[in-house]
């Protein structure tokens, strides 16, 4: 059955003020704290109310914007304990991913985590943390899409927004030793197809970026 037109214009405009309105956020054009109002919003996106409010209700999921009904709407301020536990939440929905899609990797899925493992060292060598950031949510992403679990996939892609948001705040160089020894104990685990020596190696290295920003919050 077709779908009314109408409701695919929405969709699509919903989709393209949900990319703008974030893209803004991240590079700080939308400042924390800042408030969102619909006609400024329509004016400067070119896109009515009702696809906006749908952006910013996904945004709001995503912790990126704030909603107090009847009161306001604003960018949301950046928050170094709900990115923690974001972390926290995307570390236990990858080691899920690993444990159920690791034994049945093809040769390819492994020639994958190996170039995205790779490209997350030469981030950190660089300090680049922004890319280290893009990278490390490519790389647990790529465990759902092995699971082939949309459930897992949709719920990662809310947590992991606030850690690329913070990332380009951050200035510190990443400790490349844990990284290191990560990805020797992740290549290692998903070369052999060890479901459980790569949900050990996950989450030693989340508990690690855990603390990481523990301190960094201190």
């Amino acid at each position: 059955m077709p779908l009314p037109t109408e409701h695919v214009r929405r969709t699509s405009l919903s989709e393209e003020a949900y990319i703008r309105i974030e893209a803004a956020i991240m590079e700080g054009t939308l400042e924390p704290e800042e408030r969102l109002r619909d006609s400024e919003l329509e004016l400067w996106l070119g896109i009515s109310r009702t696809p906006i409010r749908h952006a910013l209700d996904r945004l709001a999921e995503q912790g990126l914007v704030e909603t107090e009904r009847n009161r306001f709407t604003r960018v949301a301020p950046f928050d170094i304990g709900g990115v923690r536990r974001a972390l926290e939440v995307a570390g236990d929905l990858w080691a899920g991913a690993a444990r159920r899609g690791v034994a049945g990797l093809s040769d390819d899925d492994i020639a994958l985590v190996d170039e995205a493992t790779h490209a997350l060292i030469e981030s950190a060598v660089a300090s680049d943390i922004a890319r280290f950031a893009r990278v490390f949510q490519h790389l647990v992403t790529v465990f759902a899409q092995f699971e082939e679990n949309p459930s897992r996939l949709r719920a990662l892609n809310n947590v992991f927004p606030q850690v690329r948001r913070l990332a380009r705040k951050l200035t510190q160089q990443i400790n490349e030793q844990p990284l290191r020894e990560f990805v020797a104990g992740l290549t290692e685990a998903t070369h052999r197809r060890d479901a459980e020596a790569a949900c050990a190696a996950i989450s030693t290295y989340v508990d690690h970026l855990v603390a990481s920003l523990t301190r960094a919050a201190n």
